[in-house]
């Protein structure tokens, strides 16, 4: 089963989802595992990431999504996130 790790959608079909870079390639970002997050179609169109010069994550509205980190603990791996202004933690759904 994949899920989205920003909301409750879930999907037994792989190409359901897409992988989210948080730090993407055009900012020198990797492509190892602590570097991805597995998400919906429509959480990714409304991801927004900061530096970003072109394509649909440079665009920044008032319902974007930011992937400020993914952090480990011993509860897991922890995303840092901020919607709306309001930055939260989420405990990472996919192993």
């Amino acid at each position: 089963m994949y899920y989205c790790e920003l909301c409750d959608f879930s999907t037994k079909n792989r190409n359901n989802v897409h992988e989210h870079h948080i730090i993407p390639k055009e900012l020198k970002g990797c492509n190892k595992s602590f570097n991805k997050v597995i998400i919906c179609p429509k959480c990714h169109s409304m991801i927004y990431v900061e530096g970003s010069t072109s394509g649909p994550h440079s665009v920044k509205t008032t319902d974007s999504i930011i992937i400020k980190g993914c952090f480990k603990s011993t509860g897991g791996n922890i995303l840092l996130i901020e919607s709306q202004g309001i930055e939260k933690y989420m405990v990472k759904k996919n192993l």
